[in-house]
């Protein structure tokens, strides 16, 4: 389950009078609870008991960024061997005959786009990034139109996924998109993209939500995509 506030609330948490489980809103005479202090799985849990119903919450933007990938031990013991042999200089040397005007890997790394779908599909891939800052976008969601399937984002933001290219999300060669990343961050955006002929890789920029430090509002709850079916 992923949810999301569509509708920021752009009234004061700091106006509001404290309760048992985050603040009471004068405004909408309603409680907001606070789960700027919960994991993604305890959010989950809380949404999920049966009297859970409309819930206004409080969140932090950021709470749920993907954490790091920590390198497989091996690497970490033959970066350490290469540095006790001073093999160092040597790697030096090879990385400063590499072309200098390459942005960093981080910010720009694209999906491949050498894989080529079977006849009848078609394959669309690219790379979500934060407008604001240029880092990638990781569990980003895809959606293919108002369907549920599509795809989520790597942690380098990237993502692929292959569907027929005679579907009824293909409407006169091309497909719509639906793209939103942390749903307490970016704003969702729609992208067109032609089906015919292989699509270059895309490359999507999310706008910051209003107030995206902090984001109050009523929560909802959807399925993250699927991926698509090839029949």
């Amino acid at each position: 389950m992923a949810f999301s506030v569509p509708n920021p609330c752009s009234k004061s948490w700091a106006a509001m009078a404290p309760t048992a489980d985050g603040r009471f809103c004068g405004s909408c005479q309603h409680e907001v609870v606070d789960f700027s202090r919960m994991s993604e799985a305890e959010v989950v849990a809380w949404l999920a008991r049966p009297n859970a119903g409309n819930v206004c919450g409080f969140f932090r933007a950021g709470q749920f960024a993907a954490v790091p990938v920590m390198q497989p031990r091996w690497r970490r013991w033959l970066v350490t061997a290469v540095a006790l042999l001073g093999l160092e200089p040597v790697l030096t040397a090879c990385q400063s005959t590499a072309p200098q005007n390459l942005p960093a890997a981080d910010a720009t790394e694209q999906a491949d786009t050498h894989a080529t779908a079977p006849e009848g599909q078609v394959t669309i891939r690219g790379r979500v990034l934060d407008d604001s800052t240029g880092l990638a976008v990781a569990g980003a969601e895809i959606f293919i139109g108002d369907t549920k399937y599509g795809a989520v984002t790597d942690e380098q933001g990237n993502f692929s996924f292959t569907m027929p290219r005679e579907w009824e999300a293909v409407q006169n060669g091309s497909v719509v998109l639906r793209v939103q990343g942390s749903p307490f961050v970016h704003k969702q955006q729609v992208v067109a993209i032609k089906t015919s002929p292989a699509p270059d890789p895309l490359t999507v920029r999310l706008q910051s939500m209003p107030g995206r430090g902090q984001i109050k509002g009523k929560i909802m709850r959807h399925d993250p995509p699927i991926k698509p079916p090839l029949k």
